[in-house]
């Protein structure tokens, strides 16, 4: 089992729990896998860097596979991540930031007569008005926001937009200042 938990320091309404927790995986880590990205907990997007933690089994094979794949990461990356994970203050101050647009964003959206829903951790919210995705989209294009239908992530968007939370926060003011 693979567990993508690349939000896992993202959560808003707990705390997520890792797969790795002992219990969730009962102590034991056989056949487990644990995906981190520091893409979202330290803003480091471009970087495409993160770490595989769990079943040391499958994570040796894991690196006898990249050896022959040829998926190096660069020294500077390399440097970059580790400086990153040596620090979780940088981690408190993004999971603020974001928290902050989050509460501006869904409060605008919900006085604006949509309806938040699955949006309990990580960088987006689940907007609804109960109305097909594209209708939605249109309406928040009107006033100048740019969204994603739910439909890109599946059948059971249809009737959702995805908002993002990684505009700038001023950004974030003009959009809540439209709806």
């Amino acid at each position: 089992m693979v567990s993508d938990e690349c939000y896992l320091e993202l959560g808003w309404t707990a705390q997520p729990v890792s797969i790795l927790d002992p219990d969730v995986c009962g102590g034991s880590s056989e056949g487990i896998l644990a995906v981190h990205s520091l893409s979202k907990r330290s803003n480091l997007a471009g970087y495409r860097c993160g770490f595989v933690a769990g079943d040391e089994r499958v994570i040796a094979g894991l690196v006898e596979l990249r050896k022959h794949a040829g998926l190096m990461v660069s020294g500077p990356v390399q440097a970059a991540a580790t400086a990153a994970l040596n620090d979780d203050a940088h981690v408190a101050v993004q999971r603020e930031r974001y928290a902050a647009r989050r509460e501006l964003l869904a409060q605008a959206l919900i006085s604006a007569g949509f309806s938040i829903s699955h949006s309990n951790a990580g960088l987006y919210l689940w907007a609804s008005r109960g109305e097909p995705a594209l209708a939605s989209v249109a309406w928040l294009a009107e006033r100048g926001i740019l969204v994603a239908p739910g439909t890109f992530y599946g059948s059971a968007g249809a009737e959702h937009v995805r908002v993002a939370l990684t505009a700038t926060d001023e950004r974030v003011r003009a959009a809540v200042s439209r709806l």
